[in-house]
């Protein structure tokens, strides 16, 4: 099957979330979402806390900037 000719029913089996074999699909879409389905790595989350921070601060700070309203984040 060629990934440029995905069938509505394959594209639908393969976002139900059920299991995946080689056979499911265009094989890059199913490497695709093996990978997005696996649990992350303790190394892939190190800096996760630090970067919601961040994300949070830039946010607090740009409402701020624009007169937004003082909504919490978190």
């Amino acid at each position: 099957m060629d990934a440029d000719q995905m069938d509505q029913e394959t594209a639908e089996r393969l976002l139900a979330g059920g299991p995946l074999d080689a056979s499911a699909g265009p094989r890059t879409v199913v490497l695709l979402l093996t990978a997005i389905r696996a649990a992350p790595r303790p190394a892939e989350l190190a800096g996760e806390g630090l970067a919601v921070q961040g994300f949070r601060r830039a946010r607090r700070k740009r409402r701020h900037e624009v007169g937004g309203a003082a909504h919490r984040d978190e």
